[in-house]
C-alpha cells in the first residue's frame, strides 16, 4: 500500500537563500538609484538607465526615448547612438507609435500590440516580450520613455520594481534636463503665454484717470484783510487766533504816546499861530505893513488847524476794529507786539466760517492736466479716514515758491457739501484728480520724466 504524499516545507537553508536574494536585490535597486543620483550629466543618467538596470531585472535589450525631443537617446551596448542605422529609425516609428498614449500607465507589449511595419519588423530587431514605461516627474506628461525586452514575459513583480526605477529615474531625468526653449515647449503653455501677453497689452491701453497728491490747507475764501491805517508799533490785542468776533468789536490798538504828543505840540502851535494872527489884524487898522501880513498869517493858522484835524484823526485810527463779524486769523500775538508798521500793511483776516475753500500746492515733479470741476478729495491731519470732497476751480498759471521753499503751482477747490465745513486753518493732504490717460503712460510718467531730466532732454 502506497504512503501518502505530504506537502514539503520549506528548508531553513532555503528560507535563507530567498532572504539573501532578496536583500541582495534591494541593494542592487540603491546602488543604481545612488548611480542615478550622482550622474552629472542627461547623457551618463540614461547611460546608466539601460545598461546598469541589467543587474536588477534581466532583459536583453533595452533603448530610452526622449519624447519631447522626439530622438533615441540611449540604447544598451551603445556608446554612441548612431541616429541613421537601421535600428535607430525603426525605434523611432516604434515610438512614435507608442508616445501617442499619454496615459502615463506601465504595459507590456508584443508584435501583436503594433501597426505596419512596425509590427511586421518586429522579431528582426526585439526578442517577443517587451515593456513600455513612461518616464515623468511630479505627475506631470511623461517626457520620455523606457523599453525593456527579452525572451520571456514580465511578471508582476517585476513591472512593480520597473516601475519604482522609473519614478526614481524620472526626477533625476527632469533635475539634469535642460529646459526646452520657449518654441520648443508644449502647446498649451506657450498659448497661455501669449494670451496672457495679449491681455497685458490690452491692460496697458485701460484709460485709467491721473491723480496727484500734494499738501493741502482750509483758507476764508472771502476774509476781510484788516490793514495798519497809519505808521505806528502794535501796543496790544483785545482777540487772540481763531476769536469769535462781532461788527466794530476793538481787534487792536497801536501806540498812541507819540500821536499824542504830536498832536499837543500841534495845539500849542495853531494857538500861537491864532495869536499871532489877532494881533496882526488889529494893527492892520492903523499900520499898512501889518496889513500885508494878515493874509499870510491866516494861511499858517489854517495849515496849523489841518494838522490838528489830521493828528487826531490818526489817533481816532489807533484802535482797529472789526468791519463785520467772523472769526480772527492771525498767526501770534506775540509775534506783534511791539512790531512797527506802515500804512497799508498786512496784520490780521476777519473771515465767516461758513465761507472757506481749499488750497493746495501741487509740487511742479508731480503736476498733471487738470481741468475745471476736477474732483480733490482732501484728508485731514486730524481725521485722515473721512475724506473731504471738493471741487477745482483755479489753478495758477505759473508755478511759485512755497513757505517750505518748494516750488509749485496754487490751486483752490470748493467743498461740497456745505453742511460739513472743515475748520480754517486745518492742513492735511489733497488727491488731486486730472483727466484720462492710458495705463502705461500713468505708469511710466514719473520714470520717463526722471529720465528726461537726467538726459536734459
Amino acid at each position: 500500500m502506497s504512503q501518502p504524499v505530504r506537502n514539503r516545507l520549506p528548508s531553513m537553508t532555503e528560507t535563507m537563500a530567498a532572504s539573501q536574494r532578496q536583500l541582495a536585490a534591494l541593494a542592487t535597486l540603491l546602488q543604481l538609484e545612488k548611480s542615478f543620483r550622482n550622474a552629472d550629466t542627461a547623457e551618463a543618467l540614461a547611460y546608466t538607465l539601460v545598461n546598469d538596470s541589467r543587474g536588477l531585472i534581466e532583459f536583453r535589450q533595452a533603448a530610452l526615448w526622449q519624447i519631447d525631443g522626439a530622438q533615441v537617446v540611449a540604447v544598451s551596448g551603445l556608446a554612441v547612438v548612431d541616429a541613421n542605422a537601421p535600428y535607430i529609425s525603426w525605434l523611432k516609428q516604434l515610438f512614435k507609435q507608442l508616445s501617442a498614449d499619454t496615459s502615463g500607465a506601465i504595459r507590456p507589449l508584443t508584435a501583436e500590440d503594433l501597426k505596419g511595419d512596425c509590427a511586421d519588423d518586429w522579431p528582426q530587431w526585439l526578442p517577443a516580450h517587451a515593456v513600455w514605461l513612461p518616464v515623468s516627474a511630479y505627475g506631470a506628461t511623461p517626457q520620455a520613455g523606457l523599453l525593456l525586452a527579452r525572451e520571456s514575459a514580465w511578471t508582476g513583480g517585476e513591472l512593480y520594481l520597473l516601475e519604482h526605477v522609473a519614478d526614481t529615474f524620472g526626477h533625476a531625468w527632469a533635475a539634469l534636463s535642460p529646459k526646452p526653449s520657449f518654441w520648443k515647449q508644449d502647446w498649451l503653455t506657450k498659448k497661455r503665454l501669449m494670451i496672457s501677453l495679449a491681455m497685458l497689452f490690452c491692460l496697458l491701453w485701460i484709460p485709467v484717470r491721473q491723480t496727484a497728491l500734494a499738501p493741502a490747507s482750509v483758507i476764508p475764501a472771502h476774509p476781510t484783510i484788516i490793514r495798519a491805517a497809519i505808521d505806528g508799533v502794535v501796543d496790544r490785542f483785545y482777540v487772540q487766533p481763531n476769536d469769535q468776533v462781532t461788527k466794530d468789536q476793538p481787534l487792536l490798538s497801536l501806540e498812541e504816546e507819540t500821536i499824542k504828543n504830536k498832536l499837543t505840540v500841534t495845539r500849542k502851535a495853531l494857538a500861537v499861530a491864532e495869536a499871532e494872527y489877532r494881533k496882526t489884524a488889529q494893527q492892520a487898522m492903523f499900520d499898512m505893513d501889518s496889513k500885508a501880513q494878515v493874509n499870510i498869517l491866516k494861511s499858517r493858522t489854517e495849515q496849523q488847524e489841518a494838522e490838528v484835524r489830521s493828528m487826531e484823526d490818526w489817533l481816532a485810527r489807533i484802535d482797529i476794529k472789526a468791519p463785520h463779524a467772523g472769526i480772527a486769523v492771525f498767526s501770534d500775538v506775540n509775534d506783534w507786539i511791539g512790531k512797527p508798521v506802515t500804512v497799508g500793511e498786512r496784520i490780521l483776516m476777519v473771515a465767516d466760517p461758513a465761507d472757506v475753500e481749499l488750497e493746495v500746492q501741487l509740487p511742479v515733479a508731480d503736476a498733471i492736466n487738470l481741468e475745471p470741476d476736477s474732483k480733490v478729495q482732501f484728508f485731514l491731519n486730524v481725521d485722515p479716514t473721512t475724506p473731504v470732497s471738493a471741487v477745482l476751480y483755479f489753478s495758477a498759471y505759473q508755478a511759485e515758491v512755497t513757505p517750505d521753499e518748494a516750488l509749485a503751482y496754487r490751486l483752490k477747490a470748493r467743498f461740497k457739501q456745505a453742511d460739513v465745513l472743515p475748520r480754517i486753518g486745518l492742513k492735511g493732504t489733497a488727491k488731486v484728480f486730472g483727466s484720462r490717460v492710458p495705463f502705461v503712460y500713468y505708469v511710466l510718467r514719473r520714470p520717463l520724466a526722471a529720465l528726461r531730466q537726467w538726459m536734459g532732454m
